[in-house]
């Protein structure tokens, strides 16, 4: 995530420092890419009539810890909006989150869920998908990791990311498709 940093680094610099920019906003930006790309991943399984149900929105829940537990407020229309508009918005949701003032509003028709275990996670995890969804992403901690560019070692800042999904949807192929787009 080199590139990225840099991104996010020269963008700072260029807008209000009072909006708070993470790499969470760049992070729901390329899932949201991806999840048109692969419209499986953003849909649910209705178990009464046992079908997939595509959804035309892109509404993503974002997993958020808070001293009272675990709460999902969701950026609506994510696909919509520019990563400076998702920041802000991300931004008011969490500090709602955190006051225990998210409206029920704040919290409903969610397609798809990304979870962070932040700058003190680990590397990986495997998140638990947010019913009625059939897949969540998780995005692990930033650390400097030794990797091979052209047969040679390197220091590079990584960063991990995994998939859970529902395998009545899909299918491990695909997912790994899924998650190179993201990364891309």
């Amino acid at each position: 995530v080199s590139k990225l940093i840099r991104l996010r680094k020269q963008l700072i610099e260029q807008i209000d420092p009072n909006v708070k920019l993470t790499y969470l906003p760049f992070i729901i930006k390329a899932v949201t890419k991806a999840l048109k790309n692969f419209p499986y991943f953003n849909a649910s399984f209705d178990d009464d009539n046992h079908e997939i149900v595509l959804k035309k929105r892109y509404n993503i829940g974002i997993a958020t810890a808070t001293k009272h537990g675990l709460v999902v407020p969701v950026i609506k229309h994510a696909d919509q909006k520019t990563i400076l508009e998702i920041a802000i918005e991300l931004e008011e949701l969490v500090k709602k989150a955190h006051e225990q003032k998210l409206d029920l509003s704040d919290m409903q028709d969610g397609t798809f869920t990304i979870t962070s275990t932040g700058a003190g996670g680990g590397w990986f995890a495997t998140p638990i998908i947010n019913y009625p969804e059939v897949a969540i992403f998780g995005a692990h901690a930033i650390k400097k990791r030794p990797i091979v560019i052209d047969d040679e070692i390197v220091i590079r800042e990584m960063m991990g990311i995994s998939i859970t999904f529902d395998h009545r949807v899909i299918d491990g192929e695909p997912a790994g498709r899924f998650m190179h787009t993201v990364s891309q």
